[in-house]
């Protein structure tokens, strides 16, 4: 029967198998070295403690610092919860001009109509559309002047159409 000394590690299985041979390298080390030893012990802890609570698609985010002392404490301070902000992601933008209106497609996945805000600023168009996970922006300068605007969305793909002024 193995002791705990002779037991292979993780970390030692992992190594060996991706570099065949090192796992002995790796055990010999561990028994001239205290501190490595210590920290593979360690490692092994914790993937055994990940293995029994399973796969988390959302990982934990810690917020902070850590620091160690010369005498070997470790503190860790953490820091007020800072929610990671959303990119702004620039939506593709396809615009035509017909004749006495401007047609403007944009397409915007992710979001629902009520989330969308056109604002309209004489040649100018302000696409801005904020959800939980996403945020689109688009200033769009236009050929001429716009007075009127539809607005139509349906499965992510938003259609304006932009009456000219003077038309």
């Amino acid at each position: 029967m193995k002791d705990k000394q002779d037991e292979e590690s993780i970390v030692e299985e992992v190594v060996d198998e991706i570099l065949p041979g090192m796992g002995r390298l790796v055990k010999k080390l561990k028994k001239t070295s205290p501190e490595l030893e210590r920290r593979i012990e360690e490692t092994d802890r914790e993937i055994k403690e990940r293995l029994k609570k399973g796969h988390s698609r959302k990982p934990t985010i810690k917020y902070g610092y850590s620091m160690k002392t010369l005498v070997g404490e470790e503190k860790a301070e953490p820091k007020e919860k800072v929610k990671p902000q959303i990119e702004i992601l620039e939506p593709i933008v396809d615009v035509f001009n017909e004749g006495d209106h401007i047609k403007l497609i944009a397409e915007l996945p992710g979001v629902s109509e009520e989330d969308i805000r056109v604002d309209v600023e004489r040649r100018k168009i302000i696409l801005d559309a904020t959800s939980k996970e996403r945020r689109y922006r688009k200033t769009i300068e236009l050929p001429c002047d716009v007075k009127d605007i539809k607005k139509r969305y349906k499965n992510g793909i938003l259609e304006l159409e932009a009456v000219k002024n003077g038309t």
